[in-house]
């Protein structure tokens, strides 16, 4: 596909990667050269130096032969407008950052009138993502498939578990519900385990299963932890708002720390129902103050991931059970594991997920192929969603008569109203959609995860 991207910040650069990687042809419009060379010199991507609300700037990067134009400058009202301009020129599918809470309202509206085929909104798409997380504080990470009727959470094996040293087989064998291990990290390598794979301390588990299953593995591990009731949230920003209004509709305490003392007034406004306190989140007075050492949960949203890694690292010396650290910068990795933190949330890797799922919606309409992708663990593991069709090489055999290449496991099948975790005499069949598992290989064609 042609795709033309308007803004070069840190979900631009990210989201042109990831496109490129996806065998897309991408053209950046940006005003600053000197922050878009980086990604330009290390990237097969076009680069237009220019305004991308100038339509001869749009047609200087081909927009009436483009099949979408993405708008992520730094304005709402900018993309919206560059969104409509592309629609003006020709170019059939827009897609426009709008990130305001007060038009939270409105996109629906705006989607419809001005023609945007989808809005991407990081800070909201990250609130909903630690919601997800705090609503099982034992994991990591969670995500949902199947419009929510299966789950994927990731957690790291901890001394007291009862998973030390059993093999995938054994773990199945001794569940009462059905999960599936996609996939392990052990010693800073991802494996998709075969059943006589053993698991270790400090593994990190990727686990599959309906909610039901998911809450008795995680008592049969030992790693059931009390619900979060009390949060406290660093910094005062639109992630803040979007998070908190949540997480009081899911019954919780939210207390929030801002320092600049108007901005406080303006969340009291729009947030009466939580506890906005003005203040400096260094001053460890003022959090022990607010209880600090009491609550459930510690959320550092601050704009400077430094300060948000620093906050976290004093948190978790308080023995807070979840702590959750957004962080923008991907290079801060190393420091990242060495700061004990739990989760590690980054906007623009969840909205490029977004925005690459409805992408890869867009290409596949007939064939067979990807059309969603989930990213974990800076990449390296992918949970792939294939809508079967009859151009499946293997459809209708058995499971177990299916060579599959190495790192690639079927972890669910959806068919109709039934979810099916496959065994060996299983099949899968024209309609049915599946989810896959992979390590190793490009994988964009379903016929691609066979040998």
């Amino acid at each position: 596909m042609k795709i033309i991207i308007v803004g070069v910040g840190k979900l631009g650069e990210y989201l042109a990667k990831s496109l490129v990687k996806d065998s897309n042809e991408v053209t950046l419009i940006d005003t600053d050269f000197s922050a878009c060379q980086d990604v330009i010199n290390n990237e097969d991507l076009n680069y237009i130096n220019g305004n991308g609300l100038d339509s001869t700037i749009l047609e200087e990067a081909g927009i009436r032969e483009s099949d979408l134009l993405i708008s992520v400058m730094a304005s709402d009202e900018q993309n919206v407008m560059c969104c409509l301009l592309g629609k003006t020129l020709g170019v059939t599918h827009t897609i426009a950052r709008i990130r305001t809470p007060e038009y939270t309202n409105s996109i629906n509206i705006l989607k419809e009138k001005l023609g945007l085929s989808m809005t991407i909104n990081p800070e909201a798409l990250t609130a909903g993502h630690i919601a997800d997380v705090l609503n099982t504080p034992s994991a990591l990470d969670a995500t949902t498939f199947f419009k929510g009727r299966i789950r994927m959470i990731s957690l790291k094996v901890k001394e007291n578990s009862n998973l030390v040293g059993l093999t995938i087989n054994n773990l199945i064998k001794k569940l009462d519900g059905h999960i599936i291990v996609c996939a392990i990290e052990k010693d800073g390598e991802i494996i998709i385990p075969k059943g006589n794979v053993k698991i270790g301390l400090n593994d990190k588990l990727h686990i599959t299963g309906k909610q039901n299953d998911i809450h008795e593995f995680l008592k049969f591990s030992n790693l059931i932890t009390s619900k979060t009731k009390k949060v406290i949230i660093s910094g005062g920003s639109n992630t803040a708002i979007y998070l908190t209004k949540i997480l009081l509709d899911m019954g919780m305490e939210v207390k929030l720390i801002e320092i600049n003392e108007e901005r406080c007034r303006f969340l009291s406004e729009i947030l009466p129902k939580a506890l906005i306190i003005n203040g400096d989140v260094s001053d460890q007075n003022i959090l022990f103050e607010e209880g600090i050492d009491k609550c459930d949960a510690f959320v550092a949203l601050n704009s400077i991931d430094e300060e948000n890694i620093v906050y976290s690292m004093f948190a978790s010396q308080q023995n807070i059970p979840k702590i959750i650290t957004k962080v923008n910068h991907i290079n801060l990795d190393k420091v990242i594991d060495k700061a004990n933190i739990d989760t590690v949330i980054t906007p623009h890797k969840i909205a490029t997920n977004q925005i690459v799922r409805y992408v890869r919606a867009m290409q596949n309409s007939e064939a067979s192929s990807c059309e969603s992708i989930y990213k974990f663990d800076d990449d390296r593991f992918e949970i792939l969603e294939f809508k079967i069709k009859n151009d499946f090489e293997k459809i209708n055999t058995k499971l177990k008569d299916i060579k599959l290449k190495d790192g690639i496991l079927i972890v669910a099948i959806h068919r109709g109203k039934n979810i099916i975790f496959p065994s060996g005499n299983d099949v899968i069949v024209e309609k049915d959609t599946i989810i896959v598992a992979n390590s190793e290989s490009n994988i964009k064609d379903i016929n691609d995860i066979l040998e």
